[in-house]
C-alpha cells in the first residue's frame, strides 16, 4: 500500500514539476515588440549574414522610465528563438526591457544552403573565431542601439545567453564594459578543451586532429577566459549542468574560477536543463539582475531556487531481471557529491517489469547502484542503472 502512495505521490510530483516550468505572475507589455536590424561590426563578407537582427520588448507601461534592458542570445542551431522570447515576456513583466537577437549564422542570417554548425563547430578554428568573434561585436551594435533609446536606462543594460549564448555573453561582458550585469546559462571557457572534449564535436568530427600551438593562440583571442579579469567588476550569475557533456563542467568550473568565483548554481542534470526549468530560470535571473541594479551587497542571495528535474533513461540490471529498459526519477536528494552530482537519493522508476521506488549511489554520470522495490515485489532488491540523464 506505501509502494502505491508513493507512485501517487510522484504522479503528483510530476505535475508540480510542469508547473515550475511556467513562468509565474508575468505582465506583458501593452507595447508591441519591434523587429530591427542594424549593420555588424565585423562583416563576414556576406550580406544575409551581416545584418545584426534582434527584437526589441519594451518593458510593462507599469514601470518608470527609463528601464534596465537586457540582451538575450540563443543556443546553437536555434531555429525559432522560441525560447528567448518567452524569457523577454517574462522579463518585460518584471521592468526589464528586452532585445532578443539572432546570432552569426542563425534563423534570418543563415544564407541558403548553409548551417550554423558548419562556422561554430568546424574543423578549422579559424572559422569559429571569425563567427564568435562576430557575435560578441553583435552583441556591443546591439548594446549601443539600446543606449541611444530614450526608455532605457544606458548604465543598467546586461546579457542572458544559454549555451552556445552564455559562452558569447561572457566574451561580450568581457570586451564591452557596457555590459554591467549577465546570466550565463550552460556556458563555459577553455574552448581548446572543449574544442576536444565536448560531445557534440566530437559527432561532428570523429577524427579531430589535435590542435596546433597557432590554433590554440587563435582560439584565445575569442576564449571567455582570456578576458575573464576584465569582467571581474561586473555581475555575472552562472547556471550550469553537472552532467553536461555538450560543454564539460570543467570547463566551467575553469572559467568561474578565471572570474574570481561569481554566484554560480549547479543542477544535477544534462545540458537541456532550460527546457525542463524555464520558468525556475527566468525566475533567478530577473530576480539576480534586478538585485545587481538596485546596488543590494550580495544579490545573489535573491536569487530564489533552481530546480531542474533529473530524469534518467537505460538499462536496469537486477530488480529480479537479468536486463531491463528503465526510466527514472530522481525525487529526493541526500546528500550530493564534490562534482555536483547528487551521492544518495531517492528514485522513483519504471523498469519492463513494473514500477519501483529505490535508493541508490551515484557511482558515476551514468551509473547507479541501489536497492529497489517493485509495484509487486516483496522484498528489496539490489539493482544496477546504466543511463543516459536528460
Amino acid at each position: 500500500m506505501r509502494v502505491r502512495q508513493l507512485l501517487v505521490y510522484a504522479l503528483l510530483g510530476l505535475l508540480w514539476l510542469a508547473l515550475l516550468a511556467i513562468p509565474a505572475g508575468a505582465q506583458h507589455s501593452a507595447q508591441a515588440p519591434r523587429d530591427l536590424s542594424l549593420p555588424t561590426a565585423q562583416p563576414s563578407g556576406n550580406p544575409i549574414n551581416d545584418r545584426v537582427w534582434f527584437r526589441f520588448f519594451p518593458a510593462a507601461p507599469a514601470f518608470q522610465r527609463p528601464t534596465p534592458a537586457v540582451i538575450l542570445l540563443h543556443s546553437l542551431n536555434d531555429q525559432t528563438n522560441g525560447l528567448q522570447y518567452q524569457f523577454a515576456h517574462y522579463l518585460v513583466g518584471q521592468g526589464l526591457a528586452s532585445a532578443v537577437m539572432v546570432l552569426p549564422y542563425h534563423m534570418q542570417r543563415l544564407p541558403p544552403g548553409d548551417n550554423s554548425f558548419r562556422h561554430f563547430l568546424p574543423r578549422d578554428t579559424d572559422t569559429a573565431v571569425q563567427a564568435l568573434s562576430q557575435s560578441a561585436s553583435d552583441v556591443s551594435t546591439v548594446t549601443s542601439w539600446l543606449e541611444r533609446q530614450p526608455e532605457v536606462d544606458a548604465r543598467r543594460i546586461g546579457v542572458i545567453g544559454i549555451s552556445l549564448g552564455a559562452i558569447v555573453a561572457h566574451l561580450a561582458m568581457g570586451q564591452d564594459d557596457r555590459l554591467t550585469a549577465g546570466v550565463a546559462i550552460l556556458g563555459a571557457g577553455n574552448l581548446a578543451h572543449i574544442y576536444h572534449n565536448s560531445l557534440l564535436y566530437r559527432f561532428f568530427h570523429s577524427r579531430l586532429p589535435r590542435l596546433t600551438a597557432r590554433e590554440r593562440e587563435r582560439l584565445l583571442r575569442v576564449d571567455p577566459i582570456t578576458y575573464a579579469e576584465r569582467n571581474r567588476p561586473r555581475h555575472v550569475l552562472m547556471i550550469q549542468a553537472a552532467r553536461d557533456f555538450i560543454l564539460p563542467p570543467r570547463d566551467a568550473v575553469a572559467l568561474w574560477q578565471a572570474l574570481g568565483r561569481p554566484p554560480i548554481r549547479w543542477l544535477d542534470t544534462n545540458h537541456y536543463a532550460p527546457l525542463l526549468a524555464a520558468g525556475c530560470i527566468e525566475r533567478a535571473s530577473a530576480a539576480y539582475l534586478r538585485a545587481v541594479w538596485s546596488q543590494e551587497p550580495a544579490p545573489e542571495r535573491r536569487v530564489p531556487g533552481i530546480y531542474a528535474p533529473t530524469l534518467k533513461l537505460g538499462l536496469l540490471m537486477g530488480l529480479d531481471s537479468n536486463l531491463t529498459f528503465g526510466l527514472q526519477w530522481q525525487a529526493l536528494t541526500f546528500a550530493a557529491r564534490s562534482d555536483h552530482m547528487s551521492l544518495l537519493h531517492a528514485d522513483i522508476g519504471l523498469s519492463g517489469r513494473g514500477p519501483f521506488v529505490g535508493l541508490a549511489v551515484t557511482l558515476t554520470s551514468f551509473l547507479d547502484l541501489g536497492l529497489a522495490h517493485r509495484l509487486n515485489g516483496r522484498t528489496l532488491r539490489p539493482y544496477l542503472s546504466l543511463h543516459l540523464v536528460f
